[in-house]
C-alpha cells in the first residue's frame, strides 16, 4: 500500500471533469485506489465518480490518495500526473 499527499491547483477543483478523469485512469488499473480529503475521515472509492464528488474538494484542498495492489505505483504515478498537470484545466 502507497500513500501521498496532492494538492488541488485548478480553479474549480474537482468536479465532475476531473472526477471522471481520475476514475478513468483508476479503472485502468487492477489495484484498489482510494481518495480522501486530508482533514476529514472517510475513504471514498477513487474508482466511484458519485464517491470522488462526495468529497466536496476545492482548490487549495489537500487529498490523499492510497493504492494498494500488484499495480499500484503506476496507478499512483498516472493519478498524481493528473493533479499535476491541474486535469489539463485553467
Amino acid at each position: 500500500m502507497i500513500e501521498r499527499v496532492l494538492l488541488v491547483k485548478n480553479k474549480a477543483g474537482i468536479h465532475a471533469r476531473p472526477a471522471a478523469l481520475i476514475t478513468q485512469v483508476a479503472t485502468k488499473f487492477k489495484c484498489e485506489v482510494y481518495i480522501k480529503k486530508e482533514e476529514i475521515a472517510g475513504w471514498m472509492n477513487g474508482k466511484s465518480l458519485l464517491g470522488i464528488l462526495s468529497l466536496e474538494v476545492f482548490q487549495g484542498d489537500r487529498v490523499i490518495l492510497r493504492c494498494e495492489g500488484e499495480d499500484e505505483r503506476e496507478a499512483m504515478k498516472s493519478i498524481a500526473r493528473l493533479f499535476g498537470k491541474r486535469f489539463n484545466e485553467d
